[in-house]
């Protein structure tokens, strides 16, 4: 007489699909993990370099000229402005425009071993 139930065979097979899917579970969670950890960072060095954006347009051009550093924040990112004049810019008078600078605003980190950049850069006028 057959007794009901599962033998070995399907029991294993079983608990194999059961792990085989925690473990896709367990990547797909790390994987995504890492890419809000990503983006989060990404975030706050764009706000970041925004508000050194707005500072940059109230500050006068000779602090502007000099450079200003800051940082490194709390994701190790180190910040840089910097103006320089715009020489070659000229209207359709081929005349050439003065009081035009050229604002840099540079962010610099390290990720993975290896140096990261993001650089926003604008243009302002200052008679």
């Amino acid at each position: 007489m057959r007794t009901r139930g599962f033998t070995l065979l399907e029991v294993l097979i079983a608990l194999g699909m059961f792990v085989l899917a925690v473990g896709g579970l367990a990547l797909a969670l790390d994987r995504a993990f890492s890419a809000s950890i990503i983006l989060r960072r990404d975030d706050e060095i764009r706000q970041q370099i925004e508000s050194l954006i707005d500072q940059a347009m109230i500050l006068p051009m000779d602090t502007l000229q000099q450079g200003l550093e800051s940082g490194p924040d709390a994701i190790g990112a180190k910040y840089s402005t910097v103006a320089e004049p715009v020489e070659d810019l000229v209207n359709k008078d081929e005349e050439a425009l003065g009081g035009i600078w050229k604002i840099t605003v540079r962010a610099a980190w390290e990720e993975g071993g290896e140096e990261q950049e993001w650089k926003e850069e604008f243009l302002r006028y200052q008679p």
